[in-house]
């Protein structure tokens, strides 16, 4: 490999880059893609569970109906739990990098608000996507990281098949690949009846 080879990687690899993280208030999934490879990072959080129910309401007869603030119980200790587990998981990311943020709630929503926050202050310029999302597989990120950062999903072949047909382009310049059997069928034997007499 030449020198110029390996600067042309680099600087390929280094456009390419971008991160992508699928968030809730139990674990984020951090994916960084360089190029072709992607990097996972799991983390935990230690946010408290949220209660659904809140025993028995006191009525404060000066509030009036449907006013006042959270009664639940431990609410303000959820959410300062959940403002360190997103402020935490925005300082594991790199600050250049386009990301997209994916999850399911509000959570990835408050990941994105304190990212772009974060990047006005500090006079960044980043392209931040913010998506809602259903929990995905490993597999499932990377492919949306991939996609997200431009670069071409991997194909593999399965069972009798291969990629051996010329290339062709579509209209925006994409590769098509149609299959083609490796092992061509023998036409079906068509069995014709005699007439009857």
């Amino acid at each position: 490999m030449t020198a110029a080879h390996g600067v042309d990687r680099i600087e390929r690899d280094r456009v390419r880059s971008s991160s992508l993280v699928w968030i809730d208030a139990r674990e984020a999934v951090i994916v960084r893609m360089q190029g072709d490879r992607a990097r996972i990072e799991r983390v935990e959080s230690e946010v408290p569970a949220h209660h659904r129910a809140t025993g028995h309401v006191r009525h404060e007869p000066t509030v009036r109906h449907g006013g006042g603030g959270p009664q639940t119980a431990g609410e303000a200790h959820r959410l300062e739990h959940l403002r360190q587990f997103v402020a935490d998981i925005a300082n594991r990311l790199p600050s250049g990098d386009p990301l997209l943020i994916l999850g399911p709630g509000t959570v990835h929503e408050r990941l994105a608000q304190h990212l772009s926050e974060s990047d006005a202050r500090h006079g960044r310029d980043r392209d931040i996507v913010c998506e809602p999302s259903l929990p995905l597989t490993d597999r499932q990120l990377v492919a949306r990281g991939r996609r997200f950062a431009g670069v071409e999903p991997r194909r593999r072949t399965v069972g009798a098949y291969r990629w051996s047909a010329p290339q062709t382009h579509d209209r925006s310049g994409r590769t098509e690949l149609p299959p083609r059997r490796v092992v061509d069928k023998p036409a079906r034997a068509r069995v014709e009846s005699a007439p009857e007499e």
